[in-house]
């Protein structure tokens, strides 16, 4: 806690009055709760950006609400479909591919057309999604993270290999083109470039949910499962990292067989200083 908020007596009623440095975390978060994850939020002003615009933006969704089609997600992909799923509390949105070989369902922000986040190299961001994917074990392929404004499509990811369209984009993926078990990788790329792996061998996937984050701070790339920081990192002056380009929160699911697979996203949150 970087200041003591009060509220301040003056005529005419009572003010909150927050220092505009200052920041509010929340102190029963914790990494392995469902909550927002502390090493990752600590730093970010998140208040200060719902109050003051000129401090930086603040996106995120719980899912009370999953609107089928249209604004504000676009769904690109063959049969897929952006539902909530019944008796579930709390708000969850499903992305599901029901089943035949290279169904697939794609679910980016801002209906695919404007960006959120600038991998910048001196302006920091934040993003962490709660998700949970239906199967570890059959040919598929997953996507959670940031991807190039209007670069999401019927082609995100290749038939049959999974492999992820070069478009600029930064996140977590499951690449599982055969029958193995599922693993979380770390990865990044460039439209113009090519994908690049930070780490192959992130974390072992499972059906459970997890927290996917990341935070740049200064042009380095931190990644976080389950609130624990990981040790590969990445920098803007790295090969391949897409630097300076403006990216939109983006989920993606694609059956590898004849089986279906499904991403739930629990909620998500991303925000980026001025």
């Amino acid at each position: 806690m970087a200041y003591q908020p009060k509220i301040y007596k003056k005529e005419g009623g009572n003010e909150l009055c927050v220092d505009p440095g200052g920041l509010i975390t929340a102190t029963d978060w914790t990494a392995s709760g469902a909550g927002l994850s502390p090493d990752i939020w600590s730093d970010c002003p998140r208040l200060q950006m719902l109050l003051d615009p000129t401090v930086g933006i603040l996106a995120g969704d719980d899912f009370p609400h999953v609107q089928v089609t249209g604004f504000p997600y676009a769904i690109a992909g063959a049969n897929g479909t952006f539902l909530s799923v019944t008796g579930t509390p709390y708000g969850v949105a499903r992305l599901l591919a029901p089943g035949t070989d290279n169904d697939e369902c794609y679910v980016t922000y801002n209906n695919a057309l404007a960006g959120l986040i600038k991998a910048d190299a001196t302006k920091n961001w934040w993003f962490e999604a709660r998700v949970k994917v239906s199967q570890i074990s059959t040919a598929q392929g997953v996507f959670v993270g940031l991807a190039e404004e209007a670069g999401v499509g019927v082609d995100f990811m290749t038939d049959n290999t999974m492999a992820l369209k070069v478009v600029d984009s930064i996140g977590f993926q499951i690449l599982a083109a055969t029958d193995i078990a599922a693993i979380w990788q770390t990865q990044m790329a460039l439209n113009g470039g090519a994908r690049a792996a930070i780490s192959a061998t992130a974390g072992t996937a499972s059906v459970a949910y997890v927290k996917l984050g990341m935070k740049s701070v200064l042009g380095t790339v931190t990644f976080y499962i389950n609130g624990v920081a990981l040790a590969d990192t990445t920098t803007s002056a790295t090969a391949n990292f897409p630097l300076d380009q403006v990216m939109c929160p983006c989920f993606a699911t694609k059956c590898g067989s004849a089986a279906a697979n499904s991403l739930d996203v629990d909620w998500w949150h991303a925000a980026q200083l001025r």
